[in-house]
């Protein structure tokens, strides 16, 4: 990311590792705009082919949603700027669902051992003991007692000869703790023996049909959805939050 003359421009970086007999391994890389690699994606995807043409259907339809994703499942281009940089399982948990049933991409489990959790508050149980009768009777001797006390307090005699100076409290803001903690997170990796495929997913009363197919020579798989069905009641977003590890010691 970029920043030039108060604007953020959005940069892309690819990199791809070589063998050099002079030197050894040896990294390659580029960069370039997300403008101008969405030009560049979006155009292509018009073109079935050199003998056909243009497509009867493209990412310009309403009709469907186009992604360009990453091999963990990152969404690197799409037709809502919002969607980028996000996991794809974050905006369409039913399509992401379906590719983790088939195998095309993985769960992996990785553990982060210097994460920040939380202070968790111990509750103590509003459960009370049995009580003595004359419980009742010194309950209400406390009660006159303390209110004829603060009655007192609050006529502030002395009030009547001076004058206060009244002060504005600040509310004090709420501070979370935090504790060392060790966490775990799922990761997703794609299953690049699969270069295409698509599937439906019954949604109640409509059906999504999405296509998937690998980029040539990268780690990017565009994605291709129906937009006109919406899963979101039977299939819940499938995010990347952390959760705390809780050990059990003998």
């Amino acid at each position: 990311m970029k920043e030039t003359r108060g604007t953020v421009q959005l940069v892309l970086t690819a990199t791809k590792s070589s063998m050099c007999m002079s030197v050894g391994h040896i990294i390659i890389g580029m960069q370039a705009s997300l403008d101008l690699l969405e030009r560049v994606f979006f155009s292509i995807a018009k073109q079935c082919s050199d003998v056909e043409g243009i497509c009867p259907l493209s990412c310009d339809s309403i009709e469907v949603n186009c992604y360009l994703v990453d091999s963990n499942g990152f969404i690197l281009i799409s037709k809502d700027r919002g969607d980028v940089g996000k996991f794809f399982g974050e905006i369409d948990g039913s399509v992401m669902a379906q590719l983790l049933k088939t195998g095309l991409y993985k769960r992996v489990t990785l553990y982060d051992y210097q994460a920040m959790c939380k202070n968790a508050h111990h509750h103590a149980s509003g459960a009370r003991p049995l009580l003595s009768p004359f419980y009742g009777l010194l309950a209400i001797i406390k009660w006159f007692f303390s209110h004829f006390v603060m009655f007192l307090l609050e006529f502030n005699i002395c009030g009547l000869w001076h004058n206060d100076y009244v002060v504005d409290a600040h509310k004090q803001k709420k501070v979370e703790l935090m504790q060392p903690c060790n966490t775990e997170y799922p990761s997703f990796m794609y299953d690049s023996s699969i270069r295409e495929t698509n599937s439906i997913i019954k949604c109640g009363r409509c059906q999504k049909m999405f296509v998937l197919q690998q980029v040539p020579n990268s780690n990017l798989v565009m994605l291709v959805v129906q937009a006109d069905c919406d899963c979101s009641r039977q299939y819940a977003p499938i995010t990347l939050l952390p959760k705390e590890v809780k050990y059990i010691l003998p």
